[in-house]
């Protein structure tokens, strides 16, 4: 017995000398020099004259929001460095300029107007004439520099540097235009050596791979350094609702509607998030959570609908405000952008003024938010009711339908162009099969169904089916208007057609302004299942036809096509419109402008296009396969499933373990998948599996499959009758085969 405890204690000084030596290697590790060079040809472009001034055009480019400077083609780029290493430095290099023959005038950017006549600002003027003159009476190039490192940022898993570029310079006096056909940028970071990949650098899949291909320019490095593996945490919810208590049982109809769809869904009430998270208020304990949550290691958020009004689950009041004189700007896109912890970030002076331009926020938020802005309870079950009623309806007189709704905004700036260029069919193709009615002010030059008042809006809304409905205009907590005349207004909504409910898009100030009962919230009970307004007033642009012009137009020019043409769910689409202003250049105050517009009313999963549910898979076979095994020994396992539809099959066996196999398949129908895995820890593990039909509709998990790892027969009897009469000791073998000393046990 006692050469059993000098054994053990042998042990124990063991470990505790290679945790001693680890930590000592890990403070002197080397930290190597490391640099990637991208490479950027700059698209073809054209120059157009528009009233008489010159405008460059490339595609998917925005413009430099340089106030009172030349209006030139400029983008965000952003640069992937490998996970865990540190940006240092960068350098540019560039091929010749090339001039463009001819001479050009190049239009200063405008100072931005207020879509609210009571509010108005001044703070721009010197700011526009100082630069206005500065570079105007020069013949200086501009910009001085083509490439500007502008932050780092993270978009989930990714690591990512932010640089403007700007291909095309102008020199004022001599009216000359001049551009860079290539462009090289090397990036230098810092890496440690021993740096290796773990699961936590699992790539993204689906629509958030979608968005980094998008957004990330040197995307084909990234198979470097994260894996494809399937090997995930057992606990996947991609969907998750935030509510209250009393909200459970109102829900139910959305919940069981997103599994259905394929969604893996998880409610989490405010009480749980206050008991079991940390954090200066309750919105830091909800942001701390999502933080913890969202990573595709842990559940792989993508999607969370925060179901209940403001006063019981808090937005985040930031310190952008437009003036001195008005109240701070509320955001749930607090609870979008969720790379770094708060000290980090949205606070990273710890002053509790949270948003400051100083601080540290990146703009690729990492989740989809929408809210559905009510706490009463039959008020939620009846909107979760229609937001599925809304997916599920397949009639193209209701789901092809809009309404565009133009006021004149000013005497320069008419509504209807806005609307007009939206739905533009040479432009947007998909237009070609929707319906259109149009309601603009009697003085515009466009064509129209009907004059836009009260009566006509209210009268034709309540008796139509659209799916979809715009409007620029000047507006309020409670209305819009055409002069001084709500054409649409809170008290309205109780007329509203809600058994064909719509989808909103305002570009108007304050409709969803959060000090009232603003009128988003009051059409997200009655007459819409989604609404994107302003939270505080709003910056737009006069005599705006482009989607460069920039402003809330532009913004709601995103989300608009986004979702017409059936690419993005409107929580998607939300998200797309906010990078596609930050990497643009679009907004004239970044960190306003994204808070004022970063709150969506409705659920974000709901899309324009109908959803059709397949039926799912039935309950898999309990597995079959060895009820017993040994550590690192690889067993194989089967089962199977039908579909009554007769699709094909993927499945997922959980190995009770913290992993899985991931999806794998398709197989048709009944034929028997097998799979394999190792385990490295001694137990007893409950083997399940699960199937999907290539729609995506899920199976329950079958029933579990008991599998033993015993403790290793290669023991001998007298030792083996030790470890049962000393449990610590039997807990300090699974402690060192947890630290890989003892493998084989």
């Amino acid at each position: 017995m006692k050469k059993y405890i000098i054994f053990f204690i042998c042990l124990i000084l063991i470990v505790c000398y290679i945790d001693s030596y680890a930590s000592s290697i890990s403070y002197a590790e080397k930290i190597r020099i490391n640099n990637i060079q991208i490479t950027i040809d700059i698209p073809s472009f054209n120059v157009i004259e528009k009233d008489s001034n010159h405008q460059v055009i490339v595609e998917n480019f925005g413009r430099l929001s340089i106030l009172g400077g030349p209006i030139l083609p400029s983008r965000i780029i952003s640069i992937a460095i490998p996970p865990g290493a540190t940006y240092s430095d960068f350098s540019y290099e560039c091929s010749d300029s090339i001039m463009l023959s001819g001479d050009y005038i190049i239009s200063p950017l405008p100072i931005p107007d207020i879509a609210d006549p009571n509010r108005m600002e001044s703070e721009y003027e010197n700011v526009y004439i100082e630069n206005y003159q500065r570079i105007y009476n020069s013949d200086n190039i501009f910009p001085d520099e083509p490439v500007e490192f502008i932050d780092t940022s993270n978009f989930r898993q990714y690591n990512l540097v932010d640089f403007r570029i700007s291909p095309f310079y102008y020199k004022p006096l001599s009216n000359s235009l001049y551009y860079y056909p290539t462009i090289k940028i090397l990036v230098e970071f810092e890496e440690s050596e021993n740096h290796l990949v773990s699961n936590s650098n699992i790539k993204e899949q689906g629509y958030v791979d979608k968005i980094a291909q998008n957004y990330i320019i040197n995307y084909y490095q990234i198979s470097e350094w994260y894996q494809d593996s399937s090997i995930t945490n057992n606990n996947l919810y991609d969907f998750v609702i935030i509510t209250l208590d009393s909200l459970q049982s109102s829900i139910n109809s959305l919940v069981e509607w997103e599994n259905a769809k394929g969604r893996s869904v998880n409610v989490v009430t405010i009480s749980w998030i206050d008991q079991n998270y940390q954090g200066i208020d309750l919105e830091e304990k909800i942001r701390n959570f999502l933080r913890e949550k969202y990573p595709v290691d842990v559940w792989g958020i993508e999607d969370v609908c925060i179901i209940g009004h403001w006063d019981d689950i808090p937005m985040r009041v930031t310190a952008q405000q437009m003036a001195l004189n008005y109240n701070n700007v509320e955001t749930d896109y607090y609870y979008a952008e969720l790379s770094l912890p708060d000290s980090e970030s949205w606070d990273l002076d710890s002053d509790q003024r949270y948003g400051e331009t100083s601080d540290s926020i990146d703009f690729y938020a990492e989740v989809n938010v929408g809210r559905i802005p009510w706490s009463d309870p039959e008020i939620v079950e009846q909107i979760c009711e229609k937001s599925v009623a809304y997916e599920q309806n397949n009639e193209d007189a209701y789901k092809k339908n809009i309404l565009l709704l133009g006021a004149m905004v000013d005497q320069n700036t008419d509504g209807a162009t806005f609307m007009e260029y939206k739905v533009d069919e040479e432009i947007h193709l998909w237009m070609s099969d929707w319906s259109k009615t149009k309601m603009y002010e009697s003085g515009s030059t466009y064509p129209k169904d009907y004059v836009l008042n009260n009566f006509n809006v209210v009268n034709i809304w309540s008796k139509s089916k659209f799916a979809f409905v715009s409007w620029h205009a000047h507006g309020s907590p409670t209305g819009s208007y055409v002069g001084n005349h709500a054409f649409i207004s809170v008290d309205d909504c109780q007329e509203l057609n809600d058994e064909y409910p719509a989808i909103i898009s305002s570009a108007s100030c304050s409709n969803s302004d959060t000090d009232y009962l603003n009128i988003g919230q009051a059409m997200i009970k009655q007459g819409a299942v989604g609404f994107l307004g302003a939270n505080k007033a709003a910056y737009y642009r006069s005599q705006w036809d482009d989607p460069n012009d920039g402003s809330d137009q532009s913004l709601k020019y995103f989300f608009t096509t986004g979702i017409t043409s059936g690419e993005y769910t409107q929580g998607q689409a939300h998200q797309y419109a906010l990078r596609e202003m930050y990497s643009r250049g679009l907004w004239d105050r970044l960190y306003y402008e994204t808070f004022c517009h970063g709150s969506l009313w409705g659920n974000p999963d709901i899309g324009i296009l109908t959803v059709e549910i397949s039926n799912p898979p039935e309950k898999p076979q309990r597995p079959s396969g060895p009820s017993t095994g040994k550590i690192s020994q690889e067993l194989t396992f089967f089962s199977s499933s039908i579909d009554p539809d007769d699709d094909d099959i993927y499945y997922r066996f959980d190995w009770d373990d913290g992993t899985n196999s991931g999806w794998l398949g398709p197989y048709e129908s009944g034929e028997v998948v097998s799979a394999s895995h190792t385990w490295n820890k001694i137990g007893t593990y409950s083997i399940r599996v699960k199937a999907k039909d290539i729609h995506g509709t899920q199976s329950v998990w079958s029933e579990p499959l008991s599998t033993n790892m015993p403790i290793s027969r290669e023991i001998n009897k007298p030792f083996l009758n030790f470890l049962e009469n000393h449990p610590f000791i039997y807990h300090l073998i699974q402690f060192l085969q947890n630290k890989i000393i003892i493998k084989y046990f």
